[in-house]
């Protein structure tokens, strides 16, 4: 949209400030603008979801959404930075003209809204483009204009500060904020194809997902049931970040086969497999995500296992290697870290001996998972 067409809708407005993914940044100039505008699309989809008047513009390298007054623009902060990949964060901001007049005076209305009393806060500047003034000198107008706002015991504290005001200054536009919420970054999703994800109620194969996620993988979730008394949290928990689940397959059956079979992890994960492959090729998707954990969070996949697992793969099969990527994304600390299910300690997917094949497979006739949609 044309920038002075900006001026007048947005100038004044609260608006949400969204910047983009920063491996954005380092895409050829079409790859970038294709990615962009499947951003902005996946904006709109979940917009049109939550049946919520979003507008959606795109300034510089930035998306700017201009929310009607019935939006609560905290829960959509929240369900933003944890349903779309692509966004590296996302701010509630002022959005004002560019002058060293408007800037002071609307910074300290701002901060009088922000700041309590005998508290401490600093000011922050970033500029592009041409203005005359500095980046350090609008950050110190505005810092000494707030200290006489008459908000009793304000300090300044440039090191740790309670609260910070940032001003981002962009040409003609400035946007003026307090918080910085992150997101999941990486690539939008669409831009990578669509997969079929294997869902146990463990949190390792959430994090499987998340990752090709944030790879612009667009996730169909399979969920597994096991019968643990906290799949209910799973399942919020996998339908906030990717979407309503697919298929339920319920696992209670195949473990009452298998429940004195030493490497029933490994019978379980083949049976995982099979059946997403089969669903993976029903939704013409041809590809399905796994978990793989060499020894984390409690699960550990050993490689003649994986051997014998891709021998019996027709599709694609992407397995991300899970590693200290939990603090990264809050939702998961939501669920817990026990096992998929109360048969084993740990989730051991290993093979002792030769595989009961024939078992397997006499089950898997038994059981044909286009009944379970």
């Amino acid at each position: 949209m044309a920038t002075k067409n900006l001026y007048t809708e947005l100038v004044g407005k609260e608006v949400l400030l969204l910047r983009v993914g920063g491996e954005l940044g380092i895409k050829s100039r079409k790859t970038r603008r294709c990615m962009v505008n499947t951003l902005k699309n996946n904006l709109r989809d979940l917009f049109v979801e939550l049946r919520q008047r979003v507008s959606v513009y795109e300034f510089r390298d930035r998306i700017i959404l201009l929310l009607d007054d019935k939006t609560n623009s905290e829960d959509l902060i929240q369900l933003i930075v944890s349903k779309v990949s692509g966004i590296s964060s996302i701010s509630a901001a002022l959005l004002i003209i560019s002058s060293e007049d408007e800037i002071i005076t609307r910074g300290v209305l701002e901060a009088k809204k922000i700041l309590p009393p005998n508290s401490s806060y600093a000011v922050r500047a970033k500029r592009e483009g041409n203005h005359p003034f500095s980046s350090m000198s609008i950050a110190s107008d505005l810092g000494s204009a707030i200290g006489k706002s008459g908000i009793k015991g304000l300090k300044v504290n440039l090191s740790n500060p309670d609260f910070t005001i940032f001003l981002d200054i962009r040409n003609e536009l400035t946007f003026i904020y307090s918080e910085v919420v992150y997101g999941i970054d990486g690539i939008p999703s669409q831009t990578q194809g669509t997969a079929v994800a294997i869902f146990r109620p463990h949190v390792n194969s959430i994090l499987a997902a998340w990752l090709m996620k944030k790879r612009g993988v667009e996730i169909i979730p399979i969920f597994f049931k096991t019968g643990k008394t906290t799949e209910k949290d799973f399942i919020t928990v996998i339908e906030k970040i990717f979407s309503p689940i697919h298929s339920f397959i319920d696992l209670n059956k195949f473990h009452n086969i298998f429940k004195d079979e030493k490497d029933l992890c490994f019978y379980c994960q083949a049976y995982c497999e099979t059946i997403s492959q089969k669903l993976a090729q029903k939704t013409g998707t041809h590809t399905f995500i796994s978990p793989t954990c060499f020894n984390y969070e409690g699960e550990n996949t050993t490689v003649k296992a994986l051997r014998i697992l891709e021998t019996r793969i027709t599709i694609t099969s992407l397995r991300p290697i899970q590693f200290g990527f939990l603090g990264k994304n809050p939702n998961l600390n939501r669920v817990d870290r026990k096992p998929c299910c109360s048969r084993r300690k740990n989730v051991s997917i290993s093979v002792s001996n030769s595989i009961n094949e024939r078992k397997l497979q006499d089950f898997l006739k038994m059981n044909d998972c286009t009944d379970n949609h």
